[in-house]
């Protein structure tokens, strides 16, 4: 079992499948945020994708599931101070250090994020940083620096590595500048531009830098509907002339959602658009994802066989319990019903070392809760957070999908 069990929290689950279609990489990383980490977005660099207040790691191992990794966040007041993300030993049977992010502020901005690793000597060593600039609540330019230990009769110290520069219109980035350090100077290398229409990206080109000029490398074109929804990018790249390379398309299903249900990617191969990758959302009515299929075809059908295709799933607000896999089939039983805030699901019989995916829709066929786990006998999940009601579970393997109808009442 988890000694951290029954925290609040959000969690993804991905699996990586093979050319025979089998799963080469099964994971679940748990994502705890609490007051702390609730505004990721609060400065807009990178970094704060890593505000939660833990994060924890599970792999597939034999037919149960392991730690293999967590990450543990602090802070200094309401700002993000520094995270570490631990890595599991077997054979010491504990948690080592392993990387380390901090964050140092200037003028209630962040200035510079630092990334540690656990070196020789039991001590946390410089790897890199990044040295952030602002121009009001943009970025003006964020520059890299590698740690160099010495050697070759230089001394140790940071060395300028990259540099990115950016413009804006508002708040909407319109042009981003790399540069590369080389000999002393800061070589441009890259550069993006972006164009916007009424507060939408319509036109996205590359460039890259030679011979004193930006040369054409990509450009992208996005279309939208009338209710302002994404139909359409279009990437052409330049060889010479300019060739089609790709297009993405969005689908909408039902035809007034406001979020995609597919994307449809065909890539331009000997004179044609061929089909190339497809990616098939399911979300929450508020339109937050909890599935994503890539598909790859394969010259007569979909299938999840080249290496790359996968399916990520999220789980919002549900406690962690991980326990021994137990087994798992197609009866289903919920009690009690009426419930009040708790809710007991029993499973019985069969297959064993199965994700489960449970769902609870109201009777509109809306998601209101989700969560995933390894097969068990039972399971136990709060309900409190949902109105008095009949609602429908839905349960499902990847080999059966059953409902049972319930009842909360209070």
């Amino acid at each position: 079992t988890v000694s951290h069990a029954q925290m609040r929290l959000m969690a993804k689950a991905h699996r990586m499948y093979s050319t025979t279609g089998n799963i080469i990489e099964d994971s679940v990383r748990y994502f705890h945020s609490g007051t702390k980490g609730s505004s990721a977005g609060k400065y807009k660099i990178p970094e704060f994708e890593l505000m939660e207040d833990s994060m924890h790691v599970f792999t597939k191992s034999g037919t149960g599931v392991k730690w293999t990794g967590r990450r543990v966040s602090t802070y200094t007041g309401t700002d993000f101070d520094q995270s570490i993300y631990y890595t599991w030993s077997d054979s010491a049977n504990n948690w080592r250090n392993s990387l380390r992010t901090r964050i140092k502020y200037k003028s209630a901005k962040p200035d510079t994020v630092f990334y540690d690793s656990w070196g020789f000597g039991n001590n946390w060593r410089s790897s890199s940083c990044m040295v952030y600039t602002w121009s009001s609540n943009n970025v003006a330019t964020c520059t890299r620096l590698t740690y160099s230990f010495g050697g070759g009769g230089n001394p140790p110290g940071w060395r300028f590595n990259r540099r990115w520069s950016y413009a804006y219109s508002g708040n909407n980035e319109t042009e981003l500048i790399e540069a590369k350090y080389s000999g002393g100077n800061w070589v441009d290398s890259f550069k993006r531009t972006t164009t916007y229409t009424t507060g939408r990206i319509t036109d996205v080109s590359t460039y890259k830098y030679s011979g004193g000029n930006w040369l054409d490398d990509t450009k992208s074109t996005y279309a939208y509907d009338g209710n302002s929804r994404l139909l359409t990018i279009k990437r052409d790249i330049y060889v010479s002339v300019w060739e089609p390379n790709r297009i993405d398309t969005f689908i909408y299903v039902p035809s007034n959602s406001n979020y995609a249900d597919t994307m449809v990617r065909y890539s331009f191969f000997l004179g044609n658009f061929l089909n190339d990758g497809k990616y098939a959302y399911k979300r929450l009515y508020d339109g937050r994802p909890t599935e994503l299929l890539s598909m790859s075809w394969d010259n007569t059908q979909w299938k999840q066989t080249n290496n790359q295709d996968s399916i990520d799933n999220w789980y919002y607000n549900w406690g962690v319990n991980v326990e021994k896999v137990e087994s798992l089939n197609n009866n289903i039983n919920i009690y009690p019903s009426p419930a009040n805030n708790t809710i007991h699901i029993k499973l019985d019989v069969a297959t064993q070392d199965k994700h489960v995916q449970f769902a609870i829709m109201d009777m509109q066929g809306r998601v209101v809760k989700n969560w995933s786990e390894y097969s068990k006998d039972e399971t136990t999940m709060t309900v409190n957070e949902l109105p008095s009601g009949n609602y429908i579970l839905q349960v499902e393997d990847g080999s059966f999908r059953g409902v049972r109808k319930f009842t909360i009442s209070r």
